[in-house]
Order: C-alpha cells, then structure tokens, then sequence
C-alpha cells in the first residue's frame, strides 16, 4: 500500500491498487473505490466521456458533498423510521465513484453510497455487508433498502450536487 498526501487540506488517503479499472482509497474510517474511465458504468449513460477521477477530485467533491447535502437532502425521502439521515450520517458509508464528461462540457462525479456501519437491529431486518462482496469490483444496484443506498451526482465544474437519487423501502 501507498500513502499520499494531497494538496486538498493535508487530507492523507491509504491507497491500493486493486485491478486494472479499479483503486480502493481509505480517509480515515471512509473506505472507497474509484473506477477508471474504462470500468462498466451503465447508469454514467449521460456521459459523452468518462475520466478517471484523481485523489484531487475526490477530495473536491467530498467538499462540495459536505458543504451542500443538507439543502439537496431536503425534503428527507426514504428516511428516518429505522433509515439513516444521510447528511447526519454521511461518514457511515462506502463510496464508488465513476468520472464522467457530459454534453455540457461539464466534469462530474458519479457516486454510490452504500451503508457500511450495520448493526444487529439492521441484520435482524435482512441488511447485512456480505449482500455487497463485489462492491470493489463493479457497481452495485440494489433495490429498496432506503437511505441504505443513495446516489447523486457531484458536478466539479458547477461545483454542485444534482440528481439526488435515495432508494426505497419495501
């Protein structure tokens, strides 16, 4: 494993290699996989072109995430009642980014968020970490499961988030 340090607040990131389309990055307890531009990505189809986001831009797009997820978080859909409160808990969960380039000229980050801090009460209710195993090898699709599950797409150029997307409940 390699440890960088970026430019972006001094912020340290662990970084391993993982396979060819794929980077496993750790920030402190926040574990993340960055996608090359050549990984499958069915839901970047509004891509004109794909990039492989730099620890730069990761950076940057956390910073816009935590700056403006409340506002894009309201009003709270699929949360609250045993689901997370996403931007209450946004260090709860794993992160797959994807780059895109869309028609715009604009670059954007793809993101899936992915619970990572299960508890018994959650497994009692069918949740469990093990549902996700190739969460570093591909992007994962799941249906339901709430504010378990959240995309949203974290545009670098505008410096905003669009597109908010909190799976549902069964």
């Amino acid at each position: 494993m390699l440890y960088l340090l970026t430019s972006c607040k001094g912020q340290f990131y662990e970084v391993e290699k993982y396979k060819s389309s794929s980077t496993i990055i750790k920030r402190g307890k926040i574990e993340s996989v960055l996608f090359s531009k050549d990984a499958e990505c069915f839901l970047c189809n509004l891509a004109i072109s794909r990039f492989t986001p730099t620890l730069k831009e990761i950076n940057q797009a956390e910073i816009i995430l935590q700056k403006n997820i409340k506002a894009a978080n309201y009003p709270i859909y699929n949360q609250g009642n045993g689901c997370p409160v996403i931007h209450k808990n946004l260090k709860k969960y794993k992160r797959q980014y994807f780059g895109y380039m869309d028609g715009n000229g604009n670059k954007l980050l793809y993101v899936n968020f992915l619970w990572a801090k299960y508890t018994l009460f959650d497994q009692m209710k069918g949740f469990s970490k093990a549902d996700f195993k190739e969460w570093k090898d591909q992007l994962v699709f799941g249906l339901d499961g709430c504010s378990h599950f959240w995309q949203i797409h974290i545009n670098l150029t505008k410096q905003k988030l669009e597109n908010l997307q909190v799976n549902g409940s069964a």
